[in-house]
């Protein structure tokens, strides 16, 4: 198996995601990748340094999930609790392959300068992170400025930033953004409407390469963990989904290929979860409606970030719409019947037999044949494929295995 994809375009998607954990403050890091890029230009990084610095400053912050945890970085120079996510990203970027290089980076990006220097690390990659750092500090004052306008907030940052000249930072690092933030036009690109173009401009006329099945998967893993580290009522539930959806896929006697396409969909297909407020998720009391709508929209949003890489159309497809109901009238699209493919089908049938068979905030875990019987009960409503969902009856004790993580 081999998909023809961007490299690029799938680390804006990786940052596509981690914009929803904000779900408020979108385009942190990839306002971070802008300014890393015009900053490291201006202190003479090479063309693959840059490189480096666009993708580790869009992934920088892969070890958060948490609203909580996002609003506390986004305050300030330093709140004390940085680590910990600097440390998740780290074991996050270390598994895939073609971006491994850059684990350092992510794990010492909220380091100061002053502590760097006595690191045990080749001296490349402890300045792109104190680079990540300086460019994710800027953002940080420029979104909790009082100001709506970045520009009346500019002279002040440039002060402070100056302030940590060779403590927090490095001095030609800080060097070269006074020279950058002196020209309005470093300030006014951070806006929507002058960022979205920027960014394209990265993406255009850029070579496409296939990726091997384990990078793919490995990828897919990845998003995973972010998603399922967002609540402790869903700690594993993605991979675990994707074993489920695995062992139904190669019960209808799928191909290798698509049943490993069918693997990286299952993993990602609550991407968009990663919008709902922590709170929401962990009510141990029923939804008011406004709260189930926010979950609702969690498919949607799936697609809307998975169906922008170009190649990726049928798996976007498959890990959206694991809420559509064979018989018409589930979420987000409403389709029905033969407009929802065998793969959306087993991933939905996964996902409900997984979930049930999860501790929630409001319930128990069920045992398998409970779970059964509420899987049962979905079919004759409609909402689930019997065919598939009878698999589940055929080996239920290994289902019940895969779905524990087994």
């Amino acid at each position: 198996m081999g998909l023809m994809l961007d490299l690029r375009q799938i680390v804006f998607v990786l940052s596509d995601a981690l914009d929803l954990v904000g779900v408020d403050d979108v385009a942190h890091g990839k306002r971070v990748a802008y300014m890393a890029h015009r900053i490291g230009t201006s202190a003479g990084l090479g063309p693959h340094e840059l490189d480096d610095g666009i993708h580790a400053g869009l992934f920088h912050d892969c070890g958060v999930s948490s609203t909580r945890e996002h609003r506390d970085l986004t305050a300030g120079l330093d709140w004390g609790g940085e680590e910990a996510h600097c440390i998740r990203g780290e074991t996050l970027v270390s598994s895939f392959a073609p971006l491994a290089r850059l684990a350092p980076v992510i794990r010492w990006h909220h380091t100061h300068a002053s502590t760097l220097s006595r690191l045990d690390a080749p001296a490349p990659l402890l300045r792109l992170a104190n680079l990540i750092y300086l460019a994710d500090r800027v953002d940080a004052l420029v979104a909790a400025a009082p100001e709506p306008d970045p520009l009346l907030a500019a002279a002040r940052i440039r002060t402070l930033i100056a302030e940590n000249r060779g403590t927090r930072f490095m001095p030609d690092l800080v060097d070269a953004f006074q020279d950058e933030s002196s020209r309005e036009a470093f300030w006014l690109t951070l806006e929507p409407r002058a960022l979205g173009p920027w960014l394209g401009s990265l993406l255009r006329n850029r070579p496409l390469h296939p990726m091997s099945p384990a990078d793919l998967k490995s990828l897919a893993s990845v998003l995973a963990t972010i998603v399922d580290a967002k609540s402790p009522f869903t700690a594993e539930h993605s991979h675990r989904v994707s074993a489920v959806a695995r062992h139904l896929a190669l019960e209808l006697g799928m191909d290798p290929v698509r049943v490993a396409l069918i693997e990286v969909a299952a993993l990602l297909h609550d991407l968009g979860k990663l919008r709902v407020p922590d709170a929401i998720l962990d009510k141990p009391a029923p939804l008011a409606v406004a709260e189930r709508i926010r979950i609702t929209r969690h498919a949607f949003d799936t697609w809307r970030i998975l169906s922008r890489i170009q190649g990726f159309d049928e798996v976007a497809g498959w890990a959206a719409h694991h809420h559509e109901w064979v018989s018409g009238g589930g979420y987000p699209f409403g389709l029905s019947g033969d407009a929802l493919g065998p793969e959306a089908r087993l991933i939905a049938v996964a996902d409900v037999f997984q979930a049930l068979r999860q501790d929630r905030p409001y319930r128990h875990p069920m045992d398998p044949a409970q779970s059964m019987f509420h899987v049962d009960r979905m079919v004759a409503q409609g909402h689930l494929d019997g065919d598939i969902a009878g698999l589940l009856h055929r080996n239920l004790p290994d289902y019940a295995a895969a779905a524990d993580g087994a």
